[in-house]
């Protein structure tokens, strides 16, 4: 976070680095720092930094520098007063780390340059999703979900996909079909529109027959199959690449964030309190 010069938090951090009381500040040292623009503390203030804070403030470089090492101050000071571990303060920077994440995959989505023709293909898929329910816990949604990817797994056709997961869904609200073809922006012959995730889990798929892991969006957790993968006609692939190229860069970013998502929840034990959607419930959402 950048600080804003004369605002009452940064003032007041930047007394708690100096120990809470008027002290003469050391005098900015000047040297070598093998490339990077200056160094506070432990924190090191590099010229990319820089060059995005002033662009994005519309600042010259030098303003921008001094409002970073005034931040820098103001954070070693907070994480001196234990501010940091706050949980306000803790949750922030988680925060910042997650929103980081999605930033980079973008820049890595981006750096791979114009799409392919691969992602310019129209894709059928057949898929089933457990619906969620206010009547039925997610972990039971999701349990479910899991029983139906192990009963499809080995399904050899469309047929025997449908056949399988409708034997599967028991004791919880499913819907089964096969979708019209859509593209990479989840636009369907029909017209209607599909959900990003969705069309990100379906897209990460190349061969019919391969089967998504579970996927989850606003109306559930899915199970897709790849019936067909049909690239476009060599007269429609320009103006596809134009037409498509956001939409293309957007499902690059996200199957990255989902595949690290996946592997994060594999790893991580996550607990969700049983009286959660009562607590919530009693949240006031004000405009």
């Amino acid at each position: 976070m950048i600080v804003a010069r004369g605002s009452w938090f940064g003032l007041a951090a930047i007394a708690l680095a100096c120990g809470g009381g008027p002290q003469s500040a050391p005098e900015p040292t000047y040297g070598t720092l093998g490339g990077d623009v200056a160094r506070v503390g432990e924190a090191t203030l590099g010229v990319a930094l820089v060059e995005d804070v002033a662009r994005a403030r519309g600042l010259p470089a030098r303003t921008a520098l001094g409002e970073l090492i005034e931040d820098a101050l103001a954070a070693q000071g907070a994480r001196a007063q234990g501010i940091d571990v706050a949980p306000g303060a803790a949750w922030a920077s988680t925060v910042i780390l997650g929103r980081d994440v999605s930033r980079r995959l973008w820049d890595e989505a981006e750096a791979q340059g114009l799409p392919t023709d691969e992602e310019l293909a129209q894709v059928t898929v057949v898929h089933a999703v457990v619906l969620r329910s206010h009547s039925i816990p997610d972990a039971r949604c999701l349990f479910a979900a899991r029983a139906i990817a192990d009963a499809v797994a080995t399904a050899r056709t469309t047929d025997e996909f449908l056949a399988r997961a409708q034997a599967a869904s028991r004791d919880v609200r499913t819907s089964i079909e096969e979708l019209p073809s859509f593209d990479v922006a989840g636009h369907m012959e029909n017209g209607q529109q599909l959900d990003p995730s969705f069309t990100a889990a379906a897209f990460a798929l190349h061969r019919p027959g391969e089967t998504s892991p579970i996927t989850e969006t606003s109306f559930g957790w899915h199970v897709i199959r790849l019936v067909s993968r049909v690239q476009p006609l060599p007269s429609e692939l320009e103006s596809r690449r134009t037409e498509l190229a956001s939409a293309v860069l957007a499902e690059r970013a996200r199957g990255r964030l989902s595949k690290v998502l996946r592997v994060r929840r594999e790893r991580t034990r996550i607990e969700v309190s049983e009286g959660a959607d009562e607590v919530m419930a009693q949240v006031t959402l004000t405009p």
